[in-house]
């Protein structure tokens, strides 16, 4: 269900970059799902269980026989005990931070790949520099064009936490030996992720401060479903076409205008010259990232 499908010829390559985009489509309504979930009593932990807990369960017969094969399975369990770190980081950035503001600390990711490339050891190019640049021009611009009553530096500070997540995870996927099937990577993955997921959700129970306002039917189906389970699948069938850096450019730079546009539309968020020259500027940064990983595309997000 979740490995790579054969794609051959012109038609089956369309319709694996068609499944991409609505892969990316899927992951852009993460913020609609979390921000109406928040409406009704769902926290941030609960939110990440919701997204990851129907993938785990699914292939949670993969799981014993793919811990009982080496030491690399546990470091996927790991890999998936940091992204839902970073999901985790996310989903509250959205819950405090207006939309546009957590979306592109997330998708600051370029920068946080840049200086933990380089804290290992590796010569910055032309390119990290720029890409420094951008990224850090884009927040400042943003942040500064924020009104201040709406910008929780604390969350700020968290919502920083999933972009190096994820930039340490395409990093570190890349010396990462596998001899495990696709079906096993995944179900070690998505087991790690509920893992990191279950404690957050349960300490929340306690500690979480909002108040029920809404139903709760929509944004739990929309978490476990469209921001979950469909687009694993969609990405699992996509990424069997590998068409680069323009397609995960493309994908980014839908899943991200996606959330930029449900906060302007749906959330009635500004949308000014400031952050429209930030975003702008991440989309340049997002197009110059081009590391390679041994993480399939869509276990990426």
């Amino acid at each position: 269900m979740f490995h790579g499908f054969k794609s051959e010829g012109t038609g089956h390559r369309i319709v694996s970059l068609i499944a991409l985009g609505l892969g990316a489509v899927c992951f852009g309504s993460i913020p609609y799902f979390a921000k109406i979930g928040f409406s009704a009593g769902i926290s941030p932990g609960a939110a990440v269980l919701l997204r990851y807990i129907l993938p785990a369960v699914l292939l949670a017969p993969y799981l014993p026989q793919a811990l009982k094969s080496g030491p690399s399975s546990r470091q996927y369990v790991l890999f998936g005990m940091i992204m839902g770190l970073g999901a985790w980081s996310y989903f509250y950035a959205l819950s405090v931070l207006p939309i546009y503001l957590a979306a592109s600390l997330f998708f600051s990711y370029p920068a946080l790949l840049v200086i933990l490339r380089a804290i290992g050891g590796a010569k910055l190019r032309g390119s990290d520099k720029l890409t420094l640049g951008l990224v850090f021009g884009a927040l400042l611009i943003i942040i500064a064009s924020t009104p201040l009553p709406d910008v929780d530096f604390v969350a700020v500070a968290i919502g920083l936490v999933g972009p190096l997540c994820y930039g340490g995870l395409q990093l570190v996927s890349r010396k990462t030996p596998s001899y495990l099937p696709s079906l096993s990577i995944a179900a070690c993955i998505f087991a790690g992720a509920v893992v990191t997921a279950v404690p957050f959700a349960l300490v929340e129970l306690k500690l979480w401060q909002s108040v029920s306002t809404a139903p709760s039917t929509l944004p739990i189906l929309g978490l476990a479903l469209i921001a979950g389970l469909l687009p694993q699948l969609l990405l699992a069938y996509g990424s069997s076409d590998r068409s680069g850096r323009k397609t995960a450019y493309t994908t980014g730079f839908i899943e991200f205008g996606l959330a930029i546009l449900t906060g302007y539309l749906l959330f009635s968020e500004p949308l000014g010259v400031g952050q429209a020259v930030g975003f702008a500027f991440l989309l340049g940064a997002l197009y110059l990232t081009n590391e390679p990983s041994r993480l399939p595309r869509y276990l990426q997000d």
